[in-house]
């Protein structure tokens, strides 16, 4: 039976359903993270390793591991684990079994915003300008070089940590304050288009298959996470993949984002990160070519065979993330958005995470603790003050 490692590092509910789908290909997997994690909310997983907390032992203990143990495939299925072990291993071949990409000397964009654009730039892939800002003396380039409107981002970080627009260089000026200090901030052009979230899969480098969509819902602000989708079929895209996965070497899960701006009809590549989301579980409910298809071709080698369509069930397909959603919808007093979930509106659900009570229970006692206790704790501060 194919063998599979799945680690991360930090505790993210995007690694609990990835099991699963490892699960239904046909897959034995075993998980490797902390007793906190998500990923041990699954029923889908033969074997726990528990891992160290301190990360310095964890990138340790887990690359001694993968050399003492055998594995078909090991899955790093959060940014943090990524980034640790690239900054970690100096060795051509445990990076390659380790590591989602099977050309080491790209691994310089991994968990690096500013890397990903200068991947671009000399693979000729359209992306927006860019510069790094370090202090004032990076100014003069700023203002110069780059085209406004601008958004300014932590070389590594996710969920949209400290973005903010800026559409003159005075703007920019009078928010810099707002740049956290000692960090690397990436300074990049802001593109106003058309975002397009894609999911992918890729083995030693060719596209096995991918779902795109657009965003119906973030759970904040534009730079937040997305809990609402609508997928559709862009055969655009295909092309662009293709040619990102064979020059990057990308070699598994990808979550990628595109900026579609029509007036030039050009796509701009924004993201790339190398890893499994909580959307590629609901691929079943999208297309026919879904993620668990994807997966059984690569491990029965059909994947050679090229890419085939992606057979969407229809031509547009709405989805939502329950935990994500229903906690944006609460938040946000997003009373439509409540009884979507309520009322089963576009058969929501069939998005519930019924299917693994293990994983269901663990949301539901989330949900609890973070809506109905935080707030009646609030609640109850606000009326004793």
């Amino acid at each position: 039976m194919f063998k599979v490692l799945i680690a991360c590092y930090g505790n993210w509910d995007t690694t609990a359903e990835i099991p699963f789908l490892f699960k239904k290909a046909g897959c034995s997997v075993d998980i490797y993270c902390s007793n906190k994690s998500w990923l041990l909310s699954n029923s889908y997983y033969v074997n726990w390793i528990e891992s160290d907390s301190d990360e310095n032992n964890y990138a340790d203990t887990l690359i001694s591991f993968a050399n003492n143990n055998w594995y078909d495939w090991i899955v790093l299925a959060d940014d943090l684990v990524i980034n640790l072990l690239n900054n970690k291993i100096v060795d051509e071949a445990i990076f390659l079994k380790l590591l989602p990409l099977t050309k080491i000397q790209n691994r310089y964009m991994l968990s690096s915003k500013k890397g990903l654009s200068d991947f671009c730039v000399s693979n000729e892939i359209e992306t927006p300008g860019f510069c790094m800002y370090n202090n004032s003396n990076d100014l003069e380039t700023i203002k110069t070089n780059l085209n406004f409107p601008i958004i300014n981002k932590i070389n590594f970080s996710f969920g949209g940590t400290d973005m903010f627009i800026s559409h003159s260089f005075d703007e920019f000026l009078s928010n810099i304050h707002k740049i956290p200090e000692n960090k690397n901030i990436f300074i990049q052009e802001f593109i106003s288009g058309e975002e397009i979230s894609v999911e992918a899969l890729f083995c030693n480098g060719e596209l096995v298959t991918y779902l795109n969509s657009n965003v119906l819902n973030y759970s904040s602000t534009i730079f937040s996470y997305t809990t609402r989708r609508n997928y559709y079929e862009n055969v655009e895209l295909k092309p662009l993949l293709i040619e990102l996965g064979k020059k990057l070497g990308l070699n598994g899960f990808a979550s990628i984002v595109y900026l579609y701006k029509k007036i030039n009809n050009k796509y701009y590549l924004i993201e790339v990160d190398p890893r499994p989301n909580s959307w590629m579980a609901n691929s079943r409910f999208i297309a026919d070519n879904d993620f668990i298809n994807g997966l059984k071709k690569i491990i029965s080698g059909e994947y050679k065979n090229g890419f085939q369509s992606m057979n969407i069930k229809r031509e547009n397909v709405e989805v939502a993330l329950f935990y994500k959603d229903i906690r944006r919808a609460i938040w946000q007093k997003d009373w439509k958005g409540i009884f979507r979930w309520i009322l089963n509106k576009e058969k929501y659900w069939k998005f519930l995470p019924l299917y693994d009570l293990k994983l269901a229970k663990r949301i539901y006692i989330e949900i609890w603790n973070e809506v109905v206790v935080t707030k009646w704790n609030k609640t109850f501060k606000s009326e004793n003050e």
